[in-house]
């Protein structure tokens, strides 16, 4: 930052979010100018996050590297977009015969301290990596059988589809109709075997007898011959009568 005695980059710490994981980000402070620059890094979630180093102090012309860490989470945040926490990079030029290896919080107390230059950075977190394909990329996956026959079969016009399935609806429903149908005819029958042995029985057509004879016809033999036999008892007195008188005379 300009209005800073060092250079903080990046100008904000991105996390890649990972539940049970410690997530690292890389702050790097340099001294641009040729005097002597002492630092500290705040933050306002200081259990969250872990500084590694917190304070330091940078030589004329050269950098260092601050290592932000953000501790093993046990649950997802509500919401990764509504992240809150920041971080403040305070600095305080050291004179030049100022030959202090250690920083003191003395350093940093603005009733001792004029001239306290500070860049404040945002907390970006940003959702897990995506597991890796199980296709390597360059290799294309085999389509499934199902998908190579769709794509096997030739697609008709939007015309014909639709006459086609007008012609699949009607033959469903004649296939329909005659299903109901062949179930009626099975419901009568079954309401036939149950309706006992005499009503099935006066629904049953005569049958022919052994040798071909119906039993309307033994019937009508057996008439005929009482008929013979009735006759023919009549008819043989009055023949024997009739020869007695011609005999007399």
């Amino acid at each position: 930052m300009s209005d800073n005695f060092l250079t903080v980059a990046p100008p904000e710490l991105k996390f890649r979010f990972e539940l049970r994981k410690n997530v690292p980000c890389t702050l790097a402070l340099q001294n641009p100018g040729g005097e002597r620059v002492a630092f500290k890094v705040k933050t306002t979630s200081p259990k969250k996050y872990c500084v590694r180093p917190s304070s330091g102090i940078v030589e004329p012309g050269s950098s260092k590297e601050v290592q932000v860490i953000m501790q093993a989470q046990r649950e997802y945040p509500p919401s990764l977009a509504d992240c809150r926490d920041k971080f403040l990079v305070q600095c305080v030029k050291l004179g030049g015969g100022d030959a202090t290896k250690e920083v003191t919080p003395e350093m940093f107390d603005s009733t001792k301290q004029k001239d306290i230059r500070q860049t404040k950075l945002r907390v970006v977190l940003v959702g897990p990596p995506k597991p890796p394909s199980p296709v390597p990329e360059g290799v294309e996956e085999p389509a499934s059988p199902a998908t190579v026959a769709h794509r096997d079969v030739p697609r008709a016009p939007a015309g014909t589809a639709a006459a086609s399935l007008r012609d699949q609806l009607g033959a469903a429903q004649e296939d329909k109709a005659e299903i109901r149908k062949r179930l009626e005819h099975l419901q009568v029958d079954r309401s036939a075997a149950g309706g006992g042995t005499r009503g099935g029985a006066l629904r049953q057509p005569i049958q022919p007898a052994g040798g071909g004879y119906s039993v309307l016809h033994l019937l009508l033999v057996a008439v005929l011959a009482f008929l013979i036999g009735h006759f023919a008892h009549v008819s043989i007195p009055l023949l024997s009568d009739k020869l007695k008188g011609a005999h007399g005379q």
